[in-house]
């Protein structure tokens, strides 16, 4: 094997590797492929949003896996026999993924925990709270499917076979889950551009605008306070069509995906006259820079948070120090644009100096017209995994 192919072999993330080698269903070096007597490692590519990808698991006869393009294994999870209390983070890594659940060892029935899927399909995470499941042994599953839940035509991989984990949180009294509207516009109110929407209670681990009966359409999801008190959400009318809708808001004393979920209407029904017209609302001032990444020439390994504060913020994205491809990752954009993060995973990327800027635009991505500020120019990182 040339020098050249080893650098590049050994430029690969070890954490990435052994998640796609677990993810082929063993059977051999799932990073090579033969040729006659010839073995040749097959490249690197990349998905769009910066994740190193091994091209053998792409394909069924290279991987050993029926189901390629479609793979995941668990990157992280408390090992088995492990005791745990609050909050503790799941993730897992694969491609094509479209749904992800926490489920029994066995069946699929109580689902404790269903997963956030990125854009790119290759990278899952949940954040178990514990304290909404009885102290004792408790044996779960995680696993993967390849369409969103309750379509057909499903494969499943089990991403994490069952581990048994013992929940040991402590006893404290639980708090009273108490919801109450504060803000929001009357029933039969004529409603336009941005309002306030705001609920006051106790033990509020999310809220929800909602159609009149159901769940679906989501219309908005509240942010919500460290304390569990308040729960806002400036709601931009002009996301739904003009004309009368039907509406209420909800509260539930557990995050979304949790089982045993209580739900308070906080705001019964109301019908709401939507009028924004036909003409384009007023332009935000597009701005933005950065407010939270590494210094040049820092020395970066693990997770790093990267933050993006402006006004009128549609898209944010790392890059290269030129051009635009690879991408290396895409950024959260909060409801109001003036605010977008990313927790970069440093462990997806090569091992070396990166050469990086942060690029934020004014217009979703592969939209027309759009407006680029450079919120950081280059900064070149050292990582280190």
């Amino acid at each position: 094997m040339s020098r050249s192919l080893t650098r590049r072999f050994q430029a690969i993330s070890i954490i990435g590797l052994l998640m796609l080698i677990t993810a082929c269903g063993g059977g051999g070096d799932s990073s090579t492929a033969n040729s006659g007597s010839v073995t040749r490692l097959l490249p690197t590519i990349w998905t769009s949003e910066g994740r190193a990808v091994n091209s053998c698991v792409l394909s069924p006869s290279c991987s050993g896996n029926p189901y390629a393009p479609f793979f995941a294994a668990v990157s992280m999870a408390p090992a088995n026999g492990a005791t745990l209390s609050g909050v503790v983070r799941l993730e897992v890594q694969g491609n094509e993924m479209a749904n992800i659940e926490l489920l029994p060892a066995n069946g699929y029935t109580p689902r404790l925990g269903v997963f956030n899927i990125t854009g790119d399909r290759t990278f899952a995470w949940l954040d178990l709270d514990t304290t909404t499941v009885p102290n004792g042994p408790l044996s779960l599953r995680i696993s993967a499917f390849n369409v969103p839940a309750g379509q057909p035509g499903a494969n499943e991989i089990v991403a994490m076979p069952a581990r048994t984990w013992t929940i040991n949180n402590p006893s404290v009294p639980p708090t009273a889950f108490a919801a109450t509207l504060t803000s929001a516009p009357a029933d039969n109110a004529i409603v336009s551009g941005f309002t306030r929407l705001e609920v006051h209670g106790s033990g509020i681990a999310n809220a929800e605008l909602l159609p009149a009966s159901g769940y679906a359409p989501r219309f908005a999801v509240f942010n919500v306070s460290a304390d569990k008190t308040i729960a806002w959400l400036d709601f931009d009318s002009r996301s739904l069509p003009d004309g009368v809708t039907d509406v209420r808001i909800s509260a539930f004393n557990v995050r979304e995906g949790q089982p045993n979920a209580t739900e308070i209407i906080a705001m019964p029904v109301r019908r709401w006259d939507l009028r924004n017209g036909t003409a384009p609302p007023p332009a935000t001032p597009f701005v933005a820079s950065v407010t939270i990444a590494p210094p040049h020439g820092a020395i970066v390994s693990g997770r790093t948070r990267l933050e993006v504060r402006g006004s009128g913020i549609r898209n944010v994205e790392l890059l290269p120090a030129t051009g635009y491809t690879p991408l290396l990752g895409t950024f959260n954009v909060s409801f109001d644009q003036t605010f977008a993060w990313l927790d970069l995973d440093t462990t997806t990327l090569p091992n070396g100096i990166l050469e990086a800027r942060i690029s934020a635009f004014n217009v979703p991505a592969g939209q027309p017209g759009a407006v680029e500020i450079i919120a950081m120019p280059t900064r070149q990182w050292d990582l280190r995994h």
